[in-house]
């Protein structure tokens, strides 16, 4: 899984590079049209005389209030300044979400980057002990997975704080439904896989449980809110999971995590309004996962419950 993990954050890193160079690219390109354009703009203000001052006062107008009785060179002179202004604009636009872009981007590099550093060490560890015999390489791999459940513990207690920072109890809660059509690979409850942390449900105390479903489905396949909301987290878990939470009326919280950070990005942003079955992400690989699928929670005043049993209460 490690060597896996490994290749895949490998080739998301080489697809991360020529789009960065592509962003800066672009952040020159804007920043010199920008330059241009306010050059332009700074020699018209230049301009003096009243034909000059009467268009400088009519741009400033709202557009409703410019009079209509404008001779043809004071129209001609507010036309060039709008459009300078305008321009000025879009292109100070166009940097901002270029700028963010690249931030992003960046994002994504780094927490890749130290992914990748513990696959690696994790990996060194394993060779080295296999090279010195069958005792240290089982003790090895006894380690790594401790270390990697070390990773998903850490992951659910930064999520358990997202989530009590997210909860939203006033309002009643509205229907919900799947966030996309896909093959349950691993349900809700608990689970012999070693690598689930473990929890305690409904006063029973659980070495790995699952507090989530897993639906799996190909790379790049849209993730819908499955109810509607209000993002309350954009960004990575400490296991290096690309994450979108959801804070919903009625102290409901919903997860939808290892989202692709790589060709296509989350769509939402924290604090910004979504219907149910509104795209919010794609399908990814980031964070510990063993192939392509959505890891879907949710949450009720902090505690998981089934995501499945809001759907029969529709």
């Amino acid at each position: 899984m490690i060597e896996a993990q490994a290749r895949v954050a490998q080739d998301e890193l080489a697809g991360l590079d020529p789009q960065i160079a592509q962003v800066a690219k672009d952040l020159d390109v804007v920043n010199a049209d920008i330059a241009a354009l306010q050059a332009k703009f700074d020699a018209r203000r230049e301009l003096h005389g009243r034909l000059e001052r009467d268009t400088f006062r009519f741009a400033a107008m709202p557009r409703e209030q410019v009079p209509t009785d404008l001779s043809e060179g004071q129209r001609e002179a507010l036309d060039e300044l709008l459009a300078l202004r305008d321009g000025l604009l879009a292109a100070q636009t166009k940097l901002a979400e270029r700028a963010d872009v690249l931030a992003t981007l960046k994002s994504s590099v780094g927490a890749k980057q130290a992914q990748l550093a513990r696959m690696r060490d994790r990996a060194r560890i394993l060779a080295a002990a296999a090279a010195a015999g069958d005792t240290e390489a089982k003790e090895a791999q006894i380690a790594v997975l401790k270390s990697l459940a070390q990773d998903a513990t850490n992951a659910q207690t930064a999520l358990a704080q997202l989530v009590a920072s997210a909860m939203v109890r006033d309002g009643a809660a509205a229907a919900w439904s799947l966030p996309l059509r896909g093959v349950l690979t691993q349900s809700f409850g608990p689970t012999t896989f070693e690598l689930e942390p473990p929890a305690t449900y409904k006063g029973v105390s659980y070495p790995h449980f699952h507090g989530a479903i897993d639906l799996a489905a190909p790379l790049g396949t849209p993730v819908s809110a499955a109810s509607g909301g209000v993002v309350a987290f954009v960004g990575y878990l400490p296991d290096g999971a690309m994450i979108v939470l959801i804070a919903h009326p009625g102290g409901y919280v919903s997860e939808y995590a290892h989202l692709d950070d790589t060709f296509a990005f989350p769509t939402v942003k924290a604090g910004q309004t979504v219907k149910a079955g509104q795209v919010v992400g794609f399908i990814g690989l980031t964070g510990i996962t063993t192939g392509a699928h959505l890891h879907y929670a949710v949450m009720k005043d902090g505690a998981p419950i089934d995501p499945l049993s809001l759907l029969s209460e529709r």
